[in-house]
């Protein structure tokens, strides 16, 4: 039998992989990121993640609620792009 391990991951650990990859994906060495897991788990489970500069602090204050609801689904397996952060500001605009 070949070599295997067991895993399970809590929350934290999961937003922590999923931030982690994604800022390295898009050229970020050092982030500042907030990502938050909403759904249910084989219905409708998703993250919904803000990363930027270390040094931009508007990405804690990023409302990750508001995003998820104005915002279509943007990964690898959807059929939308990411946003850009003019499309973040006009989001930010709307709801504040």
């Amino acid at each position: 039998m070949g070599k295997k391990i067991i895993l399970k991951y809590n929350q934290d650990d999961i937003l922590e992989i999923v931030t982690e990859y994604m800022a390295a994906k898009h050229g970020f060495e050092e982030f500042n990121g907030k990502a938050m897991l909403y759904g249910a788990a084989g219905r409708d489970l998703r993250v919904v993640a803000v990363i930027g500069d270390l040094e931009d602090e508007s990405v804690s204050s990023s409302d990750l609620n508001a995003i998820d609801e104005m915002s279509d689904y943007n990964g690898d397996h959807s059929q939308t792009c990411w946003l850009a952060p003019s499309d973040l500001s006009k989001i930010k605009l709307e709801i504040g």
